[in-house]
């Protein structure tokens, strides 16, 4: 700010209110209080309304500097300067600092295009075209307060401008509509020449904000992007180094690497999905478990039934299959399960994916499973059979709806059994809608279904099927 404009009219005329005199600005103390008046905006709100630009080019820097509402003081400081002459650099100064205390691009556009419309009008009047120096006030006051009342604040900013370029108010002119002839008023050759000098600044202005405006928002979208991709990486490292952690406990304590690497599978489950599993396991008393997407959760699976064993009684190990379709993931989840000397507790099967045509009509590409299932049914069937078939996979990029087969296969091969159906990754638009399908093919059979969302990271449901009839 130069000092020119922070220390212009230090001591300003006074001006009219309502009949008493009342002193603009007098001392830099008296500044600093006005920066405090709650009645400075209201004040410079009417003076702009009524088109005082004298007064607003009154308010200078200091006295804006601490008050609460300076920013939408400097605008209307600006559009002071910007509708008097010689105060064009000034204006730019007082619209930036605007900007800077936090002024909306809508607000600085609307102010500046009222001004636009008020030197419009101006040009108007001095071109005796009273009609749309009219509409042009109307258009300044409409579109830099609106919600005023327009049509009085309409008329005293006409008068007020025609008084400032010395024309007689609209009421004392000749009129013209009943063929009277009006008296030519000359044109000012300076005043058009600082209304195109205002127009063009103006024009610059909004080239220049446009420009600021769009720089800042590119910024902030790199700004997004880094905070964003820095954070990944950070919680991913700090998932490995727990992780790692675990495993060298685990070593220290049992002389073994046990855990799977969960940086090998490319599709991990959570570990609240996992804990939850576990649980659900523990209490559910199932004598059949089908997982649909191998990988960290098989080796939790297998690894909970063999700690649950000696608390079921009479009761035998749960039946456990996992179904995978790329060989890769396959292998890996053979080694871990070896190494940990689970093998014998999963049926680890290798089921590529394959085109199924469902009884809605629609083709999927899901595990070739069903003969699988077909032996599995056969072999554990019994009358009060309960099974937990955990839906993980495929994943989404086989097609839409991509796990939703794995329920039309279990309704299909134990039916009339107690079914629990846990899918993971609910907070995905598609699997919710899975779920929704498989309670509408739940009904068509006749049976009931009871849904338990679980709140975790990835989001997760438990669809309970019962066995009894609704018919």
């Amino acid at each position: 700010m130069s000092k020119r404009l922070a220390t212009r009219h230090r001591r300003a005329p006074a001006r009219q209110y309502a009949g008493t005199v009342e002193p603009i600005v007098e001392s830099r103390a008296e500044q600093t209080l006005a920066s405090h008046d709650g009645g400075l905006l209201e004040r410079a709100r009417t003076q702009w309304q009524f088109g005082d630009w004298q007064s607003l080019v009154q308010i200078n820097c200091d006295t804006l500097e601490h008050h609460p509402d300076r920013a939408k003081l400097a605008l209307l400081a600006a559009a002071g300067r910007l509708q008097t002459e010689g105060n064009d650099s000034e204006a730019r100064q007082f619209i930036r600092l605007s900007q800077s205390w936090g002024a909306s691009r809508k607000l600085i556009n609307q102010i500046l295009i009222a001004g636009v419309h008020n030197s419009l009008g101006r040009a108007a009047a001095i071109s005796n075209q009273q009609q749309r120096a009219s509409q042009h006030f109307e258009n300044a006051i409409t579109v830099g307060m609106p919600g005023s009342d327009i049509k009085l604040l309409t008329r005293a900013r006409s008068n007020g401008q025609l008084s400032q370029l010395g024309l007689p108010a609209p009421e004392n002119c000749a009129r013209t509509e009943m063929g009277e002839a009006t008296a030519a008023v000359p044109e000012s050759p300076s005043f058009t020449k600082n209304l195109e000098t205002i127009i063009n600044a103006l024009g610059q202005q909004k080239v220049e904000f446009d420009a600021q405006f769009k720089k800042q928002a590119d910024e902030l979208v790199r700004a997004r992007k880094f905070l964003d991709s820095t954070l990944k990486k950070e919680v991913a490292n700090s998932t490995r180094q727990i992780g790692d952690f675990i495993t060298l406990q685990n070593y220290f304590n049992t002389g073994k690497f046990t855990g799977m690497n969960l940086e090998t599978n490319g599709w991990p489950v959570s570990s609240d999905f996992m804990l939850y599993l576990i649980k659900l396991i523990e209490r559910g008393n199932y004598d059949v478990i089908i997982e649909f997407g191998s990988g960290l959760s098989t080796l939790a699976v297998a690894k909970t039934l063999a700690l649950i064993e000696s608390c079921r009684q009479a009761k035998p190990t749960a039946a456990f299959v996992s179904f995978d379709h790329l060989e890769q993931f396959y292998q890996e989840t053979h080694r871990e399960l070896a190494y940990a000397g689970m093998s014998e507790r999963v049926q680890l099967v290798l089921a590529p994916l394959i085109n199924t045509k469902a009884v809605n009509g629609n083709n999927y590409l899901y595990y070739d499973c069903q003969s699988t299932l077909a032996e599995l049914a056969k072999k554990y069937w019994t009358e009060n059979l309960r099974v937990l078939a955990i839906v993980d996979g495929p994943p989404g990029s086989s097609g839409k709806h991509a796990r939703y087969m794995a329920g039309p296969y279990i309704f299909q091969y134990f039916k009339g059994k107690d079914i629990d159906l846990l899918l993971d990754d609910t907070n995905r638009k598609e699997e919710e809608e899975i779920i929704g399908m498989w309670k509408s093919d739940v009904s068509a059979l006749g049976l009931s279904a009871i849904e338990e969302t679980i709140k975790l990271e990835k989001g997760a449901c438990l669809l309970r099927i019962q066995s009894e009839s609704l018919m």
